[in-house]
Protein backbone atom coordinates (compact mmCIF):
# COMPACT_ATOMS: atom_id res chain seq x y z
CA UNK A 1 0.00 0.00 0.00
CA UNK A 2 1.45 3.76 -0.53
CA UNK A 3 1.53 5.69 1.93
CA UNK A 4 0.68 9.66 1.60
CA UNK A 5 2.99 12.11 4.00
CA UNK A 6 1.50 15.04 4.35
CA UNK A 7 2.74 18.17 6.12
CA UNK A 8 1.08 21.43 6.82
CA UNK A 9 3.14 24.91 7.25
CA UNK A 10 2.72 27.22 9.42
CA UNK A 11 4.96 30.25 8.41
CA UNK A 12 7.54 32.09 10.98
CA UNK A 13 6.17 35.41 10.79
CA UNK A 14 9.56 36.94 9.49
CA UNK A 15 9.67 34.52 6.42
CA UNK A 16 9.96 36.45 3.13
CA UNK A 17 8.27 34.81 0.05
CA UNK A 18 11.17 33.99 -1.71
CA UNK A 19 12.36 32.09 1.55
CA UNK A 20 8.79 30.20 1.59
CA UNK A 21 9.43 29.97 -2.54
CA UNK A 22 12.53 28.34 -2.13
CA UNK A 23 10.87 26.07 0.59
CA UNK A 24 8.64 24.95 -2.04
CA UNK A 25 10.96 23.88 -4.73
CA UNK A 26 12.98 22.64 -2.36
CA UNK A 27 9.95 20.04 -1.13
CA UNK A 28 9.33 19.68 -4.92
CA UNK A 29 12.60 18.90 -6.19
CA UNK A 30 12.35 15.53 -3.56
CA UNK A 31 10.75 13.61 -5.97
CA UNK A 32 13.66 13.17 -7.70
CA UNK A 33 16.23 12.88 -4.98
CA UNK A 34 14.56 10.34 -3.14
CA UNK A 35 13.69 7.04 -3.64
CA UNK A 36 10.21 5.74 -3.11
CA UNK A 37 9.08 8.73 -3.68
CA UNK A 38 6.15 8.54 -6.12
CA UNK A 39 4.33 11.92 -6.18
CA UNK A 40 4.70 15.52 -4.99
CA UNK A 41 1.80 17.72 -4.58
CA UNK A 42 2.12 21.07 -2.99
CA UNK A 43 -0.34 24.45 -2.82
CA UNK A 44 -1.28 27.35 -1.01
CA UNK A 45 -3.87 27.00 1.38
CA UNK A 46 -6.67 29.03 -0.61
CA UNK A 47 -9.12 29.02 2.17
CA UNK A 48 -9.14 30.23 5.65
CA UNK A 49 -10.21 26.91 7.51
CA UNK A 50 -6.66 26.99 8.86
CA UNK A 51 -5.84 30.54 8.57
CA UNK A 52 -2.40 29.39 10.64
CA UNK A 53 -1.35 27.56 7.52
CA UNK A 54 0.23 29.06 4.03
CA UNK A 55 0.82 25.85 2.41
CA UNK A 56 0.35 21.85 2.67
CA UNK A 57 2.07 18.85 1.07
CA UNK A 58 0.98 15.92 -0.12
CA UNK A 59 4.16 13.28 -0.67
CA UNK A 60 2.70 9.88 -2.03
CA UNK A 61 5.33 7.27 -1.22
CA UNK A 62 5.46 3.20 -2.63
CA UNK A 63 4.97 2.25 1.22
CA UNK A 64 5.86 2.71 4.73
CA UNK A 65 9.73 1.07 3.99
CA UNK A 66 9.99 4.28 1.97
CA UNK A 67 8.60 6.53 4.10
CA UNK A 68 11.11 5.12 6.96
CA UNK A 69 14.03 6.05 4.60
CA UNK A 70 12.47 9.62 3.49
CA UNK A 71 13.39 11.17 6.68
CA UNK A 72 16.82 10.41 7.43
CA UNK A 73 18.02 10.97 3.22
CA UNK A 74 20.37 13.67 2.45
CA UNK A 75 18.19 15.35 0.54
CA UNK A 76 15.03 15.62 3.51
CA UNK A 77 18.11 16.38 5.66
CA UNK A 78 19.16 19.27 3.89
CA UNK A 79 15.34 20.26 2.83
CA UNK A 80 15.34 20.71 6.88
CA UNK A 81 18.01 23.52 7.00
CA UNK A 82 15.78 25.95 5.04
CA UNK A 83 12.39 24.52 6.02
CA UNK A 84 12.90 24.39 9.86
CA UNK A 85 14.06 28.35 10.07
CA UNK A 86 11.04 29.12 7.96
CA UNK A 87 8.21 27.16 9.93
CA UNK A 88 6.70 28.35 13.17
CA UNK A 89 5.19 24.94 12.92
CA UNK A 90 4.41 22.08 11.46
CA UNK A 91 1.87 19.47 11.00
CA UNK A 92 2.44 15.70 9.96
CA UNK A 93 0.32 12.91 9.45
CA UNK A 94 1.04 9.84 7.40
CA UNK A 95 -1.73 7.81 5.99
CA UNK A 96 -1.52 4.57 4.31
CA UNK A 97 -4.62 4.17 1.48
Amino acid sequence: MTVEHIVMIEPNDNVSDAEMKQVIEGIKELKDKIPGVLDIKIGDNFTDRAPHISHAAVITLADKEALAAYGPHPAHQELLKILLPAAKSLTIADIEI
